[in-house]
């Protein structure tokens, strides 16, 4: 019997729970999870700035985690490279994680690739990405 390989994509800057819990969900209805990183350039593009992390550092933190069997870095999604190279039967997507793409980002992806994950926790990003803001704003005044 093949192994059912699924994919997630995301940017995964600022690391924490939430980007934990997709991952492990995830991997729970496959027998191999690919994860791509998305580049700071495609951040750069789609936020307006590059994330806190650099995708090298961001890659190899994915990589130290059980629940995930390859990492690669990505600078987009490409439904023949997913499906043709990686033999990704799966596609994840994670509506209301931030970093995590969802359904709706996944343009060139047919529709009966996805699987969409349940968001159980709130995102953790924007918050901590404010914090951060708020606190160079301030150390920057004084």
């Amino acid at each position: 019997m093949p192994q059912r390989i699924g994919y997630l994509t995301g940017v995964f800057d600022l690391f924490h729970v939430g980007h934990l819990d997709v991952l492990e969900q995830a991997r729970q209805q496959c027998d191999r999870l690919v994860v791509g990183v998305l580049t700071d350039d495609w951040a750069l593009e789609a936020w307006g700035a590059r994330p806190f992390v650099p995708v090298v550092e961001r890659a190899q933190i994915l990589e130290q985690l059980r629940c995930v069997d390859e990492v690669v870095v990505v600078n987009g999604v490409e439904a023949d490279w997913l499906t043709g190279v990686l033999g990704v039967g799966t596609v994840f997507a994670a509506d209301g994680t931030d970093g995590v793409l969802a359904a709706d980002e996944l343009d060139e992806v047919p529709a009966d690739l996805i699987s969409e994950l349940p968001s159980r926790r709130a995102s953790r990003s924007q918050i901590l990405r404010a914090a951060i803001d708020q606190r160079q704003s301030r150390s920057s005044v004084a």
